[in-house]
């Protein structure tokens, strides 16, 4: 049976690290990866989802969407249209944190960071929302830290963490995680 899964680009690098470990053992289904910053515009989200859908949904027998269900307002109807499987997770964060989120989140009130935020946050920010460094201040003013989740898939710089710093003026910390709770539950929908 071929499988797609049309996943958001945030990710990429670590569903690949995924399949990549886990080999040809569940028929590895082929992966479309959309442009992170798409989250920004519900519209455009929208229209590449459905158009990636219908594409996908001639060519494929099982669709899958590996997006956060609060990623769209519209994320189940969409994936109902087209016969598709939506991971169940609220959004990426959720996705690689699992339960664990509730318990890094009591520390202290935190925006999450994944590496795929980290690489396009300037699309995502500045290009997609329009926001300037006052802008990002005062969106970021709630927040008394950011945590980076390292994956241990991307070696990051400390000047990409220092310009994101002196864009946010938040403190940045890295939290190591692993990929099991990402994996499972890729595993748990492919079946």
């Amino acid at each position: 049976m071929s499988k797609c899964l049309i996943c958001c680009g945030i990710l990429q690098k670590e569903l690949e690290q995924i399949f990549k470990e886990i080999g040809n053992r569940n028929n590895v289904p082929e992966r479309i990866y959309l442009e992170p910053a798409l989250h920004v515009d519900f519209d455009k989200l929208k229209t590449e989802l459905e158009s990636t859908l219908a594409n996908q949904q001639k060519k494929s027998e099982k669709l899958f969407l590996v997006y956060g269900l609060q990623c769209h307002p519209e994320m189940k109807v969409l994936a109902q249209n087209y016969k598709a499987t939506v991971i169940p997770a609220q959004n990426c964060i959720d996705m690689l944190l699992g339960d664990k989120i509730n318990f890094v989140n009591q520390e202290a009130k935190t925006f999450f960071l994944t590496p795929g935020w980290l690489e396009n946050w300037k699309s995502i920010f500045i290009n997609g929302l329009g926001w300037d460094s006052i802008t990002a201040r005062q969106n970021f003013g709630f927040y008394e830290r950011i945590l980076l989740l390292d994956t241990g898939i991307k070696t990051f710089k400390e000047e990409e963490i220092l310009e994101f710093f002196d864009y946010t003026q938040i403190p940045i910390e890295t939290h190591e995680i692993s990929l099991h709770n990402l994996r499972q539950l890729v595993l748990d929908t492919l079946k």
